[in-house]
């Protein structure tokens, strides 16, 4: 019976050697994923269930020994299939891999962590100084390659959290002002205003590259008239009761901790008397188990690799504070995966 939440038979030193392995195994299934993405692999297998490696290379115009071997590589970290003499995705790998048209397709997340470890070169020095480099500080490729990376998640936010979320859907589709806080490349806006035709969105950032991948965004969807973008901090909002709904996807934990509680205040201030707050972001795990256990796992990730960028990712409790302090009440609550989904009417 385990106690403390330790196993009740402690590894053996070969255990934890092949543990080890095993956790730097998943930084080469990370090239590998982003490889097989930019040669077409995922791509074909989904519309071609079944292809041999021979038939993939000659499709994709790549080395046919090469090939098999990246084949047979993600067929061990599970996302292939045999189907007789060829291979097949995984079940829903298509969809997340080889389908960009697909609400859960993340083909690109592998390509922006690998950005994002570019950062590691400095961490040894960072961590001797106690400095940080912020998100912001970033260079413009890093900025578009983030922005590619999400834009799958508000597709999820509508096509699947939002049904759980019957009153915000509601408060939707009945339309009004909604403001996006930290809109990034503007995602979150085109999507919900093509979904929701009786709502209008503008978003702030306040990163300018950001701001301005958003507006072509937006321009080129055709809907400027009902979408803008702005380079703005959001403790510089100065409409009062302006919004009927605001929204955050993956922001607040990119709010620096002393400045959170004003930014919730500020949202608070431009929302209309019982208008919400969405809050979509990572919650840090708040117990052991949770810390070592996926999805949540994932978040106290996010914590280490945006750990010199000055950020905090906040546990759901302390969520919840930041909401109560500026007199927003929590009426809906949900998650996805390693996400909590937060909605707060201003009471």
């Amino acid at each position: 019976m385990a106690t403390d939440g330790l196993p009740a038979t402690a590894p053996t030193l070969a255990d934890q050697v092949s543990r080890l392995y095993d956790l730097i195994a998943g930084y080469h299934a990370t090239q590998l994923i982003e490889i097989a993405r930019e040669l077409g692999v995922w791509e074909a297998l989904t519309s071609s269930p079944g292809l041999t490696s021979e038939r993939l290379a000659t499709g994709i115009g790549t080395d046919r020994f090469y090939t098999d071997v990246l084949c047979r590589t993600a067929f061990s970290f599970g996302l292939l299939e045999r189907q007789d003499a060829g291979w097949r995705m995984a079940p829903h790998f298509d969809q997340i891999l080889g389908e960009p048209g697909s609400s859960f397709y993340l083909a690109r997340a592998a390509r922006v962590h690998m950005v994002v470890g570019e950062d590691y070169r400095d961490y040894v020095r960072h961590f001797r100084a106690g400095t940080i480099r912020s998100y912001q500080e970033h260079d413009e490729v890093f900025m578009r390659e983030v922005a590619a990376a999400l834009k799958t998640l508000p597709r999820i936010f509508v096509d699947v959290v939002l049904p759980r979320l019957p009153g915000l859907n509601t408060r939707l589709q009945d339309g009004g002002r909604l403001l996006d806080v930290g809109c990034g490349g503007g995602w979150a806006l085109v999507q919900i205003a093509e979904q929701f035709p009786a709502t209008s969105c503008v978003g702030i950032d306040v990163e300018p590259h950001s701001i301005e991948l958003a507006r072509q965004l937006i321009a080129e969807r055709e809907l400027t008239d009902r979408c803008q973008a702005r380079v703005q901090r959001v403790d510089e909002l100065d409409e009062g009761e302006a919004y009927d709904l605001a929204t955050s996807f993956l922001v607040v934990h990119e709010i620096a901790p002393g400045a959170k509680p004003a930014a919730f205040a500020a949202v608070a201030r431009a929302l209309k008397p019982g208008g919400s707050f969405l809050v979509f972001d990572e919650a840090y795990p708040e117990t052991d188990t949770a810390l070592q256990t996926m999805p949540a796992r994932f978040a106290a990730l996010a914590q280490w690799y945006e750990v010199t960028w000055g950020n905090v990712v906040d546990t759901r409790t302390q969520l919840h504070a930041l909401c109560q302090g500026a007199g927003l009440q929590v009426t809906e609550e949900t998650t996805f995966s390693r996400f909590t989904i937060l909605v707060a009417e201003k009471v």
